[in-house]
C-alpha cells in the first residue's frame, strides 16, 4: 500500500508540473466577451532613453543586442528610443520629437547617435559607451530607495487597448506629470529609407500623452486615439491601437517641463507593461523541452518505485 501512495504521489507531481509550465506569465479574462484585461503594478524601474536614428549604422548593429538586455533586466529598467523629425529618418514619430525636446531643456548638446541617457544624467555616446551606461543604472538603483508606486491596468477590445493609469499610494503626490508612452517593437522600416541594418527597429516611442497632476490637465496627446482624465492620480487613460502585437507601455512619474526649467531632473516612479515576453519562439521551445524532461523523471521514478515492488 505504501508503494501505491507513492506512485500516486508521483503522478500528482508530474500533473502540476506539465500544468505549470502552461500557465501564461499575462493573465487576462472575460475572454468570451472579447474583452481581455492586464495589470501591472511598481515603479522603482530605471528609465534608459536612447536617441537614435534608422540612418545610424551604430545604432542599427547595436539594436538586437538593446532589446535583449531590456528584456532580460525584467522591471529593473525601462528603455525607449527616440527617432528625430530630421527629414532622414525613416520613423520621424512625432511624439518622440516631444521627448528630444524635453532632452534639450537638460542637455543642450545632444545630437550623436547612438546617445544614451540613464535617468537625465550624463550623456553616454556611442556603443563603445555601454559599460558606463551599466554603471549609471547601477548607480541609479543604489540611490532609488523610495519611488511613487503605480498600476497600470489595460483593456484590450480586439486590435484597440485602452491603458489607464493610477498612483497607488497618491496622499502625498500633488505635483510633477504623469506620462504614458505606447513603444513599439518589431517596427517595420519602410522602403525607401538609408537602412544600414535589419527589417525591424525596437523600443521605438510612438505615441505619447502627459497630464499636470497639479492641474489634472492633460497637457499633450500625440498619435493616440483618445486620452482623457479626471484626475491624473486616478483615471489618466489612453486609447489607441498598436502597430502590432508586440509593444510596450511605460507609465513615468516625472517632473513637468517647468520643474525640468528650475533643476529637477530624472523621475519618481516607473512601471512597464509588455504585451509579450522576449523571444517569444525560445519560450516555446523551452516549456516543450521542460515537459520532456518531467516526463523522463517521472518515468524514472515510477521503474524505480516498480523494481522495488
Amino acid at each position: 500500500m505504501a508503494i501505491d501512495y507513492a506512485r500516486l504521489s508521483v503522478f500528482t507531481i508530474i500533473s502540476v508540473m506539465l500544468l505549470s509550465v502552461q500557465i501564461p506569465i499575462v493573465a487576462s479574462d472575460s475572454v468570451d466577451s472579447q474583452v481581455q484585461t492586464y495589470s501591472v503594478s511598481g515603479g522603482r524601474s530605471i528609465l534608459i532613453e536612447e536617441y537614435t536614428a534608422t540612418w545610424c549604422p551604430s545604432c542599427a548593429e547595436i539594436d538586437p543586442y538593446l532589446m535583449e538586455f531590456a528584456y532580460a533586466h525584467g522591471s529593473r529598467i525601462a528603455m525607449v528610443a527616440y527617432h528625430p523629425s530630421d527629414d532622414v529618418d525613416a520613423f520621424q514619430p512625432l511624439a518622440a520629437q516631444n521627448r528630444i525636446d524635453r532632452l534639450l531643456i537638460t542637455h543642450p548638446e545632444i545630437g550623436s547617435t547612438p546617445t544614451f541617457i540613464v535617468e537625465s544624467g550624463n550623456l553616454r555616446i556611442g556603443p563603445d559607451s555601454w559599460p558606463d551606461v551599466n554603471s549609471d543604472i547601477l548607480n541609479e538603483e543604489v540611490k532609488r530607495q523610495t519611488y511613487t508606486q503605480l498600476k497600470l491596468d489595460l483593456q484590450q477590445y480586439n486590435d484597440t487597448w485602452t491603458a489607464t493609469a493610477k498612483v497607488v499610494d497618491n496622499g502625498s503626490i500633488n505635483s510633477g506629470q504623469l506620462t504614458i508612452m505606447i513603444v513599439q517593437h518589431e517596427k517595420i522600416v519602410p522602403e525607401g529609407f538609408d537602412n544600414p541594418g535589419g527589417d525591424t527597429r525596437d523600443r521605438v516611442l510612438t505615441a505619447i500623452a502627459e497630464c499636470d497632476i497639479s492641474s489634472s490637465t492633460i497637457t499633450s496627446e500625440i498619435n493616440l486615439l483618445s486620452a482623457e482624465t479626471t484626475s491624473c492620480v486616478d483615471d489618466f487613460s489612453v486609447t489607441f491601437s498598436p502597430e502590432n502585437d508586440v509593444f510596450s507601455v511605460l507609465l513615468i512619474h516625472e517632473p513637468t517641463t517647468s520643474q525640468l526649467e528650475n533643476g529637477s531632473s530624472g523621475t519618481f516612479g516607473i512601471v512597464e507593461f509588455k504585451s509579450k515576453a522576449y523571444p517569444v519562439t525560445q519560450s516555446n521551445v523551452d516549456n516543450s523541452l521542460l515537459v520532456f524532461a518531467f516526463i523522463f523523471i517521472g518515468c524514472g521514478l515510477i521503474y524505480n518505485l516498480r523494481r522495488k515492488k
